[in-house]
C-alpha cells in the first residue's frame, strides 16, 4: 500500500482536513467526537454552576450527548469521514441521557 500524502486529500476542500487524519488513524473522529462532548459538557455545567450555584449533571450530559449526536449525523453525511458504529455510539449516548433526563428526580 502507498503512502498516501495530504495533497491527495486536498481536492475535497475543507473535508479533507478531517478525511485525512481519519484514514490514517481510526480512532480520530471519536478522539474529536468525545472532545467535543467534554466541552460541551463542562461548558453547560459550569455555567449552570455559575449562574444558579448548582450544576445539574444530568442536563449537561443530556445537552452534551444531543450536540454530539448532531455533529455526528452531519459528519456521516461526508463518505468515509465517519463510520456507522460511532453514529450509533452518539445515538445511544443521547438516548441514555434523555431518559436519565426524563426520569431522574427534581434536581432544583
Amino acid at each position: 500500500m502507498a503512502y498516501e500524502t495530504f495533497t491527495e486529500f486536498n481536492s475535497t476542500g475543507l473535508a479533507g482536513l478531517f478525511l485525512y487524519p481519519a484514514n490514517v488513524w481510526g480512532g480520530f473522529i471519536p478522539l474529536i467526537l468525545f472532545a467535543l462532548f467534554a466541552i460541551t459538557f463542562m461548558s453547560t455545567f459550569f455555567s449552570q454552576k455559575r449562574l444558579i450555584g448548582k450544576g445539574d449533571f444530568i442536563a449537561s450530559f443530556a445537552v452534551a450527548s444531543y450536540f454530539v449526536a448532531i455533529v455526528a449525523f452531519v459528519m456521516s453525511l461526508t463518505d468515509g469521514l465517519i463510520n456507522i458504529t460511532t453514529v450509533v455510539v452518539c445515538v445511544v449516548l443521547t438516548i441514555i441521557g434523555t431518559i436519565l433526563l426524563f426520569t431522574g428526580k427534581d434536581r432544583y
